[in-house]
């Protein structure tokens, strides 16, 4: 079988986080286990192509189109130097996508045409398939900005199977009324307009999936009565967690930030790395301080502003370490720079990702706090769980799949559960964390042993997906 993977990210080239992840190590697990073939589609974003020299080839140059009050032509690229198996296809189209940010600002605040740009690189999508006779088994759709490619090759090519999977429904895509007319959006026959390119993407999709089971129930409950709800119900939604790259996140690799170790000596070199990271970041050099580690977008769905107002006692006590690792929302940043400077020594944030931080960070990290209001599957508890460092998590999504809390079951359990999503909640697992780690050091290696030995490779999530590919194309179950 041969997929179409439509997406806005593919790491690490084009990414944000936890979609650019996903839409590298996805199909590549699909490949090497079960043979199947994927080309990706995403948007052509000047910058970083700049940034990187990365060289492409145009292959097909559109009619110019207008959309949303800008009349526009795209060109399809074929990227000469893409990782992977996969060959990755760009849609340029400059007016919409020359800018620097894949979806939000320099002030981190998102386009305000967002849904205009999503539904023009959709319809270039769509075009350039039908135009060039291109033959695929499937289309895989992600997130919203699919929505608008989806219905028209709904519309066009009814007969292919199309596959949705949500990462985040937070995000949707909202279309006010008239603007699926204006955006040339096809809409399903006795259907009413639909109100967002979630819905659209839904709509077209022969099924949807999305990154847990504790999260494909949430949804179902969040939107029942609606015509999303009714939607994800009809089609069917199948929660599947996703994974992470085992070589990517390897504790025992050389060559990185890291000082390399594994399960055998998992005390000793979370140890040295900490001290390390300490020293990286400026920090006051104790490895017998506990150390917070977040890599994270800092914004409300995270929990962020909880984990700032829970941990800031104590990290003006000097009871503990924070480091942040990511880009933080503009409502954040005067309780974040208010901590920077009231705790010095003892917290450090860098607003911006950074793999060789990312390894430190997680090797040298005690625990990973995650009090997240939304969080569809996680990949920072399963990182975590890679590197011996515990997780302090809410019961949303798929943290409440892939986390059990320790001080219930001593010999299985993998993390710590916050009980309610307020700061004085957050704060008091924290610490009882901390003590349950402090009380027990051979307990604590033990259990750190063990969870770095699961499994939570994308080889799970691949074998899944692969029995919906296979009845959504009709081709046989491997």
């Amino acid at each position: 079988m041969k997929c179409l993977h439509i997406t806005q990210e593919y790491a690490p080239l084009f990414s944000e986080g936890g979609l650019g992840l996903s839409s590298a190590a996805l199909p590549a697990a699909l490949h090497s286990r079960y043979g199947i073939e994927h080309d990706l589609v995403l948007p052509y974003y000047p910058w970083l192509l700049e940034q990187q020299g990365l060289r492409t080839e145009a292959v097909l140059t559109l009619p110019e189109r207008r959309m949303g009050g800008v009349q526009a032509r795209a060109t399809v690229h074929r990227l000469l130097d893409g990782p992977g198996h996969g060959r990755l296809f760009l849609i340029q189209a400059d007016p919409w996508y020359d800018r620097v940010g894949i979806y939000r600002d320099a002030s981190y605040r998102p386009f305000e045409d967002e849904t205009a740009r999503a539904a023009f690189f959709g319809w270039c999508v769509a075009e350039w398939i039908v135009r060039s006779d291109r033959s695929y088994g499937l289309v895989h759709g992600n997130d919203w900005q699919s929505g608008a490619a989806m219905a028209h090759l709904r519309d066009r090519l009814p007969s292919l199977p199309q596959l949705l999977t949500i990462h985040n429904a937070l995000y949707q895509g909202p279309l006010g009324p008239g603007e699926p007319a204006e955006f040339d959006l096809p809409v399903p026959t006795g259907m009413a307009e639909p109100n967002s390119l979630l819905l659209s993407a839904a709509l077209a999709a022969d099924a949807v999936a999305t990154c847990s089971p504790g999260y494909a129930g949430e949804l179902l409950e969040a939107f029942r009565g609606s015509a999303l709800g009714d939607t994800l119900r009809d089609r069917g939604l199948h929660g599947i967690v996703f994974g992470v790259d085992p070589e990517l996140w390897d504790p025992a690799a050389l060559d990185r930030s890291s000082v390399p170790f594994d399960a055998s000596d998992a005390t000793a070199g979370k140890r040295l790395n900490k001290e390390a990271l300490q020293k990286h970041l400026g920090l006051w050099e104790d490895s017998d301080v506990p150390v917070i580690g977040v890599c994270s977008r800092l914004i409300s769905e995270k929990g962020s502003d909880l984990l700032l107002e829970a941990l800031s006692p104590l990290l003006r006590r000097e009871r503990l370490q924070l480091v942040l690792v990511g880009p933080a929302d503009a409502g954040l940043r005067t309780a974040l720079d208010g901590l920077l400077a009231d705790a010095p020594g003892h917290m450090a944030h860098t607003p911006r990702f950074d793999q060789d931080l990312a390894w430190l960070l997680y090797a040298g990290s005690d625990l990973t706090v995650m009090p997240s209001r939304t969080e569809p599957c996680g990949l920072n508890q399963l990182i975590a769980y890679r590197y011996g460092t515990l997780p302090v998590v809410s019961t949303v999504g798929g943290l409440s799949d892939t986390v059990t809390d320790l001080r219930r079951d001593p010999a299985a359990g993998t993390g710590f559960v916050i009980p309610e999503l307020t700061a004085r909640s957050v704060r008091v697992t924290v610490l009882e964390a901390l003590d349950w780690m402090g009380s027990s050091p051979d307990r604590l290696n033990g259990t750190r042993r063990r969870i770095m030995r699961e499994d939570w490779s994308w080889d799970r999530t691949a074998s899944k997906y692969s029995h919906l590919y296979a009845r959504l194309g009709q081709t046989e179950d491997p």
